[in-house]
Order: structure tokens, then C-alpha cells, then sequence
């Protein structure tokens, strides 16, 4: 079994020329490589970063396909608080991406057919090649919350109460939806390179679960430690709770 690499950084803030090179790796593959990208707070500095790359052509992304982890069940890329809108305001130029039809979205609608269809999207550009992750405090990988298979492909999910209230302040004053379409573990362990990025202390409990509890769907992230090229970037405060080997 393939243990993660785990890097320990100074600071968050270091993350981003390493995911920045990353894509630009990908970027130098022949073809039309997928990237899958992740939200949330963890990733905003490198969609800024990867926003001022794209405009100013010092990475030239023209081959690459991008996808994304999940999405709010009804929230459609023009809908404030979904995925797809997240990506494009901290990235703007995945706007014309997803015109062109170089960005994949994640079926909003949760009907088995649009899920099969972008199954089988992703399959034609040869699968997701790289994928970054964040975690949740409870373990969970995209929202794929514990107790979900292991084995699980893209399907609607019902959101954890502990997810839900992380997301509260995102749909203030409204209430944050209870289901989203999500990639399963199965999905994710099938790309061919993840990256993991878990900074503050908020996430500590959830990195030694990940990294050192038993592999267990109990843990979501734990599955990671059964992929062959994972790499996980963490700040001082996530890693608090790990042993020191």
C-alpha cells in the first residue's frame, strides 16, 4: 500500500506555486489532459494566482479540459453559492472555458441520465489526470460524507449537518441546500494524480484520521493512503495532531 507524500509547509500561502506548477505540468502533456479543480476557501488564493497565469498567457492552457468535484443540487453555473459560479468568480477566466466547452460541469439536476452522460465525458478525454482535494472536518472528500462507499460513483448525496453549517455563511440569510451531486471515491481514485490541501487548525482532527486513523469509510480521505501518486500540502495547524515519525 502507497502511503501519501506530506508535505508540512510554513504557510498556506506556500501552497500556491506548487499548485501552480502542477497545472502547468499538466498543461505540457500532449492532448487535452482534465484537470479537476476544488472550492472552497483553501483553494482562493491559487484560483486568484491561476486567474493573473491564465490572463497575462505565462501558462499556456489552451489543450487543457477542466471539471470540478460536485455541485448544489438546482444551482446552475449562473447561480450565486454553486460550484461552478465559485470557480468562475475566483477564476474568471473559466468563464470562457465553460463557454467553449472546455470546462465540464457537474450535472446540477441529479437525474441518473445527465449523471451517466458526464460520466462518460469524462471518460472520453481519458479521465481526470489531476485532482485537487480539500477535506472536510469531518473527514469528507468532495461530499462524499462518512459512511459513503468506497466504491461509490457520481451520485446525489444528502449534505451532513457539520458540511451544511461550514457552507452557512456562503447562502446567508438564506439556509444552505441539503443534497448536491458529488464525484464518488471510486471517481476520485481514479485520477491519476491528487492533491490535497488542508490548512488551519479547524482541520487537524480530520488530516490524522486521513493519515494515520484506519482506512475506513468512516474517513473518507482516508482512502487516499490506497492511491499510487497522492500528495498532501498542509499547513502547521492541520498537522498538529499527527505523530512525528
Amino acid at each position: 500500500m502507497n502511503s501519501p507524500s506530506v508535505r508540512i509547509l510554513n504557510h498556506a500561502a506556500e501552497a500556491v506555486p506548487l499548485l501552480l506548477a502542477e497545472v502547468e505540468a499538466l498543461a505540457a502533456r500532449p492532448g487535452t489532459p482534465l484537470v479537476g479543480f476544488a472550492t472552497g476557501g483553501t483553494f482562493t488564493a491559487f484560483f486568484r494566482a491561476l486567474a493573473d497565469e491564465l490572463a497575462t498567457k505565462r501558462l499556456d492552457a489552451s489543450r487543457l479540459v477542466a471539471t470540478h468535484l460536485d455541485e448544489y443540487l438546482g444551482f446552475g453555473p449562473e447561480r450565486f453559492g454553486g460550484m461552478v459560479h465559485e470557480l468562475c468568480e475566483g477564476c474568471p477566466p473559466l468563464r470562457d472555458w465553460l463557454a467553449r466547452g472546455a470546462f465540464l460541469p457537474v450535472p446540477n439536476d441529479g437525474q441518473p441520465a445527465s449523471i451517466r452522460a458526464h460520466e462518460a465525458a469524462l471518460a472520453r478525454h481519458g479521465g481526470v489526470q489531476l485532482q485537487f482535494l480539500g477535506i472536510g472536518r469531518n473527514g469528507h472528500l468532495a461530499f462524499n460524507e462518512p459512511g459513503t462507499p468506497f466504491d461509490s460513483g457520481f451520485h446525489v448525496t444528502q449534505l451532513a449537518e457539520t458540511t451544511r453549517h461550514d457552507a452557512r455563511a456562503r447562502f446567508a440569510p438564506d439556509e444552505p441546500p441539503t443534497q448536491a451531486v458529488t464525484s464518488g471515491l471510486a471517481t476520485i481514485l481514479g485520477a491519476r494524480r491528487l492533491v490535497l490541501c488542508a490548512f488551519g487548525a479547524a482541520k487537524a482532527p480530520a488530516v490524522k484520521a486521513m493519515l494515520q486513523g484506519p482506512i475506513d469509510p468512516a474517513c473518507p480521505a482516508s482512502l487516499l493512503r490506497r492511491h499510487g501518486d497522492a500528495h498532501v500540502l498542509l499547513d502547521p495547524a492541520a498537522a498538529a495532531e499527527l505523530t512525528r515519525r
